[in-house]
């Protein structure tokens, strides 16, 4: 079947649609690009009559979403630079047609759709929330490579280019036309009609003009100023970035378009056999995976990816980013309001404000309660906030914010629950405080309705006996802050019934969240791993060792923050109680650092107290803290230096990875690896811990690992999975 059609209007204007059969999606794979191709050299013989063309699509929320990524997965490298020179081909055929060309966007046109658009003269975009023009290859460990690199510097400058292209950026209609990136926005029914007007200027003048002085301006300002920014922004973990860089500075300075081409080509080639693009790639499908994943076993890879069907190969680079913005599901047909069930969320503080605030911004009403009318106010401040920060950042319209501020109904006494279909609990890390909880609201809900735990750590199992209805007791841990941090952990307890685990993973797929399925057990998946990471940080801290090392070796090793200044960011008080929690459990390996306690009594709690590890400014800046290296005790020999530093802290989050998997507490390895990616940062060009461990080798790690349980304590001995796997020579993945 064709994916894609043309009608003639009067004229002798063209309408090209696409619209590929049996899918939610348009995508370019050789296929498509080989009808467009034909369809464009039709259109260019005289005999036509072609007098304009216009591109569209018949999609609900997506123009053209990129390329086939599960096609460019299994490429080759010259499959990969042939399937370039295709749609470099066909997309430069469209920007030397005799004729005007406009690009009418309704939905996602990211990736190759938003170069084939940039390949037009002109382009018109709906004002949807799902409509959105960019280019967000870098995030997949690629580059735009059909002409994106060389057209868009072309049409906005070199600088503003580069901020979309090495940020991955999709921004929305109105910020893409403020920006430059489109010409006009209409509404969707007026797409076609502005794009006949646009049709009226003729061909879009070049807004490029090269010449000598345009190339000494990028070599002598733009080109350094952006070379250190990209290194200080990647610590060089992230080639896709770099090759970006250089590919628009060199394309920039040159008017020979076709060697620009030459070089996307080039660059996108040699980025597919890189390490770091296939384990980006490799997350990206686990992020898919999540927005689908169902309670019910599904057909599915060793490493957790599911095996796609016949219809589901339509995977793409558009879809990159993993979750829509907050405000897509206010006009989104997939997340339509009516789709979000009616919540209630117990505890008005930052992380149930900040879950009411995500809810009612994917269109859910929800019930703020707290014990007093202060702290309601307190949290609907704090909702307030988050959506003035969404406008500032352009997340949301004037009208969709006062529209799910209004959404939101604050509590301050007991009311009626009967009618709200999840009530989730985020209140104190306290279990006589949730049991207290959970047991009143037993007489305030409906039979049907889920009672759902925002705890980090406490059981599941236990706080669901204190209810009358244990089975509809389930976990729900967000991750703060909730408006930034994708993942949520879907906790099941020993009593939940599967209707209810299943409903739970709905809930969260419903408001944009990626969600991973876990076995009830202390600290579930993300904080059981973090937490061995972020004691032994402190230990290392007590030990001597200061927290511009500690934290710097880890930002080298490509985590987004340093393990101290996490700490700072989720509060010392807070990590005291994780931390306790997880020592009781597992007492022969884990324990509660010396110095979580001293910071707790000098009351240099992070950022929350203006102080922690680190002391911060009124601007946000932050730098090391006396105070904090003033409690230590006297330092006792020399510290780690940080190459060791980095093995003693990445190290126990392997092997805790690899405990996780071997009791069970998730299914498989990409269930891990997802979910410490998602939840912590953990260096998506890595992966994730276990592909981490895979590239190492398991004897290595147990080697290494044996070495530091020998130096540095027993809490070092790497775990049986590991050790069976290093004496069999096997691994955690098959490829």
């Amino acid at each position: 079947m064709p994916n894609l059609r043309t009608e003639t209007l009067e004229d002798g204007i063209c309408v090209l649609t696409f619209d590929r059969p049996d899918s939610s999606a348009n995508i370019f794979d050789t296929a498509t690009l080989a009808e467009l191709d034909a369809e464009i050299d039709r259109l260019a013989k005289p005999e036509t009559g072609a007098k304009g063309l216009i591109l569209t699509s018949a999609k609900a929320t997506i123009f053209v979403a990129g390329a086939d990524l599960r096609g460019v997965q299994t490429m080759s490298p010259e499959q990969m630079s042939d399937f370039m020179t295709l749609g470099q081909t066909v997309f430069s055929k469209i920007a030397a047609l005799p004729f005007p060309t406009v690009a009418a966007i309704h939905g996602a046109a990211v990736g190759g759709g938003c170069e084939v658009c940039l390949a037009c003269d002109w382009r018109v975009a709906s004002p949807d929330a799902c409509t959105k023009v960019g280019l967000p290859e870098t995030k997949l460990g690629l580059i735009p490579a059909w002409g994106g690199c060389t057209r868009l510097p072309r049409l906005l400058s070199v600088p503003r280019a580069l901020d979309i292209i090495l940020g991955g950026q999709t921004p929305s209609a109105r910020h893409a036309l403020k920006l430059g990136l489109v010409d006009d926005i209409a509404p969707r029914e007026h797409l076609i009609h502005a794009a006949l007007a646009a049709l009226k200027h003729g061909k879009h003048p070049n807004s490029f003009a090269h010449s000598s002085t345009m190339n000494a301006v990028v070599d002598a300002f733009i080109a350094p100023q952006a070379r250190h920014a990209v290194m200080a922004k990647t610590h060089g973990h992230y080639p896709a970035v770099q090759k970006a860089l250089e590919v628009v500075l060199k394309g920039s300075s040159s008017s020979d378009e076709a060697a620009s081409l030459k070089l996307e080509r080039e660059a996108i080639t040699e980025l597919l056999t890189l390490d770091s693009t296939k384990n980006l790639l490799r997350l990206f499908f686990l992020q898919e995976r999540a927005k689908k994943i169902t309670f019910a076993a599904q057909p599915q890879g060793r490493d957790g990816t599911p095996l796609p069907s016949a219809g589901e190969r339509s995977e793409v680079a558009g879809a990159a980013e993993s979750a829509p913005s907050p405000a897509a599901a206010l006009r989104s047909p997939r997340t339509a309001r009516s789709a979000v069930p009616t919540c209630a969320v117990i505890g008005a503080g930052v992380m149930g404000s900040g879950v009411a605030q995500w809810i009612s911004s994917r269109g859910g009403r929800v019930i703020l309660r707290d014990v007093d009318a202060a702290r309601v106010a307190a949290g609907m401040g704090n909702i307030a906030g988050l959506y003035a920060s969404g406008l500032r950042n352009r997340t949301f319209t004037e009208r969709e914010a006062r529209d799910g501020r209004d959404r939101v109904s604050p509590a301050p006494a007991e009311v009626p629950l009967r009618n709200v279909d999840i009530v989730i609990e985020a209140a104190v890390e306290k279990m006589g405080v949730k049991k207290t909880i959970f047991r009143g609201l037993d007489e305030l809900v409906g039979d049907d309705t889920i009672l759902a735990t925002n705890t980090s750590a406490l059981s599941i199992t236990e706080l669901a006996a204190a209810t009358k209805h244990p089975r509809r007791v389930v976990g729900l841990h967000f991750f703060n802050p909730v408006h930034r941090m994708q993942l949520v952990e879907v906790v099941v307890g020993r009593d939940t019934a599967p209707e209810i685990a299943q409903r739970a993973l709905q809930f969260a797929q419903r408001i944009g969240k990626l969600p991973v399925l876990v076995k009830d057990s202390p600290g579930f998946l993300v904080n059981r791993i973090l937490l061995p990471y972020l004691t032994e940080a402190g230990a290392l801290f007590w030990g001597g060792a200061s927290i511009k090392d500690i934290d710097a070796a880890m930002l080298d090793f490509g985590m987004p923050m340093g393990p101290l200044r996490l700490i700072d960011e989720v509060g010392a008080d807070v990590a005291l109680d994780v931390a306790a929690t997880l020592a009781a459990a597992f007492p022969n390996r884990l324990h509660v650092p010396d110095v979580l306690p001293a910071m707790v009594s000098a009351e240099l709690l992070g950022r929350k107290a203006g102080k922690g590890f680190y002391r911060y400014g009124k601007k946000g800046e932050a730098k090391p803290n006396k105070e904090a290296a003033q409690l230590r005790p006297p330092r006792l020999g020399r510290p780690p230096g940080r190459d060791e530093l980095e093995k003693r802290m990445v190290l126990l989050m392997v092997n805790e990875a690899a405990r996780c998997l071997e009791e069970g507490i998730v299914e498989t390895p990409g269930d891990v690896d997802f979910a410490m990616v998602m939840g912590t940062g953990f260096a998506p060009f890595l992966g994730g811990p276990l592909r981490y461990s895979d590239s190492q080798s398991a004897a290595k790690i147990v080697a290494e690992l044996s070495r530091l349980a020998d130096e540095a304590g027993p809490h070092y001995a790497p775990c049986a999975r590991l050790r069976e796997m290093a004496e069999a020579g096997k691994c955690f993945y098959e490829n």
